[in-house]
């Protein structure tokens, strides 16, 4: 009696609810992959660890995520998922172990033969690691919750309209 068709689980405005939440996890990670890159250009790019590569080589996909919301394309939100849950998620976690010491940072200068930098581009202080891998994982987190809550919105709005 609510109004609500008993194929629908979830309630109206979700898609836009969603929507907005991804587009500030979106703009969150732009705006860090952003900075990241200028301050590589900066400092060098003999400055970087593996794991930034790694979570800068998803930022593409903001814009394929920023797209599918914009168009509602379901294609383009699940490109930014699998980026999002193959490079971004594991470079974070890797990230914030490789801080612990748990986990080698493995800097690219090495890996790649470069000039030893005189230090990596890290922040003085590992709190700021912290605070920003653990950000950044929410971040990235509520951006897969919020892809999965859409597209079973869209995919339930397809199905009532191709039955109408």
């Amino acid at each position: 009696s609510s109004g609500i068709n008993a194929e629908w689980p979830l309630r109206p405005g979700v898609s836009v609810k969603y929507k907005n939440a991804m587009k500030r996890t979106i703009f969150y990670h732009a705006l860090l992959g952003v900075a990241l890159l200028v301050t590589a250009v900066q400092c060098g790019l003999n400055t970087l660890t593996s794991w930034q590569v790694m979570w800068f080589l998803g930022i593409p996909g903001c814009i394929f995520g920023f797209r599918g919301i914009v168009k509602n394309n379901i294609t383009m939100i699940t490109i930014y998922q699998i980026l999002l849950a193959s490079l971004s998620v594991p470079a974070v976690v890797w990230g914030v172990c490789a801080t612990f010491g748990v986990a080698p940072h493995y800097p690219v200068y090495y890996l790649l033969g470069l000039e030893k930098p005189k230090m990596l581009m890290m922040p003085a202080s590992t709190k700021v690691i912290y605070f920003l891998g653990g950000t950044t994982f929410m971040s990235h987190i509520c951006s897969l919750v919020a892809i999965n809550k859409l597209t079973e919105a869209w995919n339930v709005t397809s199905r009532k309209s191709k039955r109408q």
